[in-house]
């Protein structure tokens, strides 16, 4: 079974992150937890030859293995490393990033061994099984940095949709007094005066709209 090498993209935007990516991440990363526990289970049964836990553990690792990359690397639609704190819980101090690998070679490792009868199977599946406690709170810490990170970029996106929102009002404000002045202007003056009129109402009827948007924006985004 071939091991999964970490190879870190340019980080995607944060901008481009939704709410739903970020929820995909952290139940990814959650999920590999679970998954680790169900790797090391299956192959003790299947040392000890219990029917299709050799198949079960071979197809989790493989599962464990591709969600790593996914989370490491970005795939169908996931961003990877995106934020400095991502790449600092995988890649800083902690080399988590390379405890996760070496988990998975140990794995490998072990149930290559299970899977021929070799007389050094026992001892690899005890290395796999001593490793799972020490990486399960490392995968425990990666998931707590992608639920900070969904929180810290939900706070910044809100700010902008709020920052937006009150430029859009300033020029609509903006707009309103200058069609305003424009239609008194028209009113005192000749038959281009009057074009201009004519301008002037199509010009306040376009910030009417433009403050309607607004107003649905801020109900859409408040009820969310």
């Amino acid at each position: 079974m071939s091991i999964t090498k970490d190879r870190v993209q340019a980080p995607q935007s944060e901008a481009d992150v939704s709410s739903e990516v970020l929820s995909s991440l952290i139940n990814l990363a959650g999920r590999q937890r679970m998954l680790s526990q169900r790797i090391a289970l299956q192959s003790m049964l299947a040392f000890q030859q219990f029917d299709g836990a050799l198949a079960i553990a071979q197809e989790t690792l493989r599962t464990f293995s591709d969600s790593h990359t996914a989370l490491v690397q970005g795939r169908d639609g996931l961003p990877g490393l995106f934020s400095p704190a991502l790449h600092e819980a995988f890649h800083g101090s902690g080399n988590v990033a390379k405890k996760i690998t070496d988990f998975i070679s140990l794995a490998s490792v072990a149930l290559e061994a299970i899977e021929r009868g070799s007389p050094r199977a026992n001892e690899a599946l005890n290395a796999l099984i001593g490793s799972v406690d020490p990486l399960l709170t490392h995968l425990h810490a990666v998931t707590a940095v992608y639920e900070q990170e969904s929180r810290r970029i939900a706070r910044a996106q809100k700010k902008g949709q709020q920052d937006l929102i009150e430029r859009i009002k300033a020029i609509a404000k903006e707009a309103h007094i200058v069609s305003f002045n424009g239609q008194i202007v028209a009113s005192r003056s000749n038959v281009t005066g009057r074009e201009f009129a004519v301008i002037a109402g199509v010009m306040t009827s376009i910030t009417k709209e433009l403050e309607a948007v607004v107003s649905a924006f801020v109900q859409k985004t408040s009820a969310g």
